[in-house]
């Protein structure tokens, strides 16, 4: 096995950088042991109402993608073997002289790319990952009318509903094998979308290695058992044909469950008024009078992304399409607060829509709460699969997130269409507090590599599902001349 160079701790100074006015919502993940993951940030005690300069930990080590490490992984092994690019199990000695003795009492399971650790003592602080590999920490689960349900994490973690798969036959229809824990090209999402469409009706086709998941529009066909292939590019092909996500069976038992805050805490403070200048991450709101004139039942509030500029010259700010589905006007920090710009284009199936601000806002990318500042936007083929990120929301403050891999829409075909369309996004495997109460108000967030300290932006915060989170890729914006100012 190839070993990897660790370095101790660093510090890097960067820009100035500001904290959340309303602290409920910068400390939000603390408020559970399990996903009280520690702020990047070095800062003075107190709250001061005025921009700080920091030293900012590099909280990375190794390479880009899988095989980092976290500030606080301190093993002296890693599970990933950079030579054949692939995870291992650990040797006896590892095991029973490190593991056990760094997490007694503890239940790990090696679910690659991801190790689940069930304990009642989660360390503090808590590493984002352990050898080289994403950890989550869970409590161990309940024990109910005297039966323990088993592992957190079943060997499968994803509910198989159907028969559809042919467990006899072991014909892969794709002419090729994909390679393991590596992003797909575009030309093999081609391949792949073509074949599955060929054999049935996909919606969505998830590459999540070593499955390939497809889950089947609900339009009155029928599939007999074992009319589907079992394999696809040498991955184990599952599909799910119910209204109902797949993802929302594919949970670590007792993450739902880890934080329940009895309220939905905002941080609805006025950073023009407290700093006369607005930033990544702040909260926006709708209109309560639409486009048209009309009253709307609620004003939606999302976070803000970046300030883009386009070849020639006009800055827009990105937010959340569908937070302003009936108004083009914006506003900060709610619909009684500022006005600050008004949406003059969108990119619907990218959720993403683009706003003049009005001349008195001033919009500054530098400053990013306890995310790293953007500075470019990264094209889905940019994007390394075990690449960190994170996102840091109106509604949750930071999140830090994991690339582990693709979504392909496919939207429905009109009749007679021969070439099959598709929309690609990355999925990311959430370490934090993306629950059903805060997603929504991380929508618009913009998703900024982590792991580096290039200030890549992999897309916005689109939506969801327990531990799963999705955005579109950024490649049609790239392609319109867009950047980060």
């Amino acid at each position: 096995m190839a070993t990897m160079d660790y370095s101790p701790t660093q510090s890097l100074l960067e820009t100035p950088k500001r904290l959340r006015l309303t602290p409920e919502v910068a400390i939000y993940r603390t408020t559970s042991a399990y996903t009280n993951y520690p702020s990047p940030l070095l800062v003075p005690h107190g709250h001061p109402p005025q921009p700080i300069t920091t030293n900012i930990i590099k909280t990375w080590t190794g390479p880009k993608g899988f095989g980092a490490r976290h500030q606080y992984d301190d093993a002296p092994f890693s599970f990933w073997n950079s030579v054949v690019e692939d995870f291992r199990l650990p040797t006896s000695e590892e095991e029973e002289a490190w593991l056990s003795s760094r997490y007694p009492n503890s239940r790990i399971t090696f679910r690659w790319p991801t190790l689940i650790i069930e304990t009642n003592m989660p360390p503090k602080p808590l590493p984002l990952t352990v050898a080289g590999v994403a950890a989550k920490f869970v409590p161990p689960p309940e024990v109910e009318n005297g039966v323990n349900p088993g592992p957190g994490m079943d060997n499968l973690p994803i509910k198989i509903t159907n028969d559809y798969m042919n467990m006899k036959s072991s014909n892969d229809p794709l002419p090729f094998r994909l390679t393991r824990w590596k992003r797909p090209t575009s030309e093999q999402q081609r391949a792949i979308v073509d074949v599955i469409s060929n054999i049935c009706n996909p919606h969505y086709v998830h590459v999540l290695f070593p499955y390939i998941i497809v889950e089947l529009y609900e339009d009155g066909r029928c599939y007999g058992a074992g009319s589907l292939p079992r394999t696809i590019g040498g991955c184990s092909a599952v599909y799910h044909h119910q209204k109902t996500s797949i993802f929302e069976g594919m949970t670590v038992h007792g993450v739902p469950r880890l934080i329940q805050p009895s309220a939905n805490v905002q941080d609805t403070s006025d950073y023009l008024q407290a700093y006369n200048v607005l930033s990544p991450g702040v909260r926006v709101s709708s209109a309560h009078i639409t486009n048209i004139g009309q009253s709307a039942t609620v004003a939606a509030g999302t976070t803000t992304g970046i300030l883009l500029r386009s070849n020639h010259g006009q800055q827009r700010l990105t937010v959340a399409h569908h937070g302003f589905l009936r108004s083009d006007d914006i506003y900060h920090p709610t619909e009684a607060g500022t006005h600050i710009g008004v949406i003059d284009e969108r990119f619907e199936h990218l959720d993403v829509a683009l706003a003049k601000l009005n001349p008195s806002i001033n919009y500054d990318n530098s400053t990013y709460f306890e995310s790293k500042r953007p500075r470019r936007l990264l094209r889905g083929a940019e994007i390394e699969l075990g690449a960190c990120f994170s996102v840091d929301g109106m509604s949750s403050g930071m999140v830090s997130l994991r690339a582990v891999g693709i979504t392909m829409e496919v939207p429905p075909r009109p009749a007679r269409t021969t070439e099959i369309q598709w929309r690609d996004w990355n999925l990311f495997d959430g370490f934090g507090q993306i629950d059903t109460i805060l997603r929504g108000g991380i929508c618009g967030a913009a998703i900024v590599e982590d792991d580096v300290d290039d200030g890549g932006v992999a897309g916005f915060f689109h939506q969801g599902n327990g531990e799963w989170a999705w955005s579109p890729c950024l490649d049609e914006l790239i392609d319109r001349s867009w950047s980060v100012v």
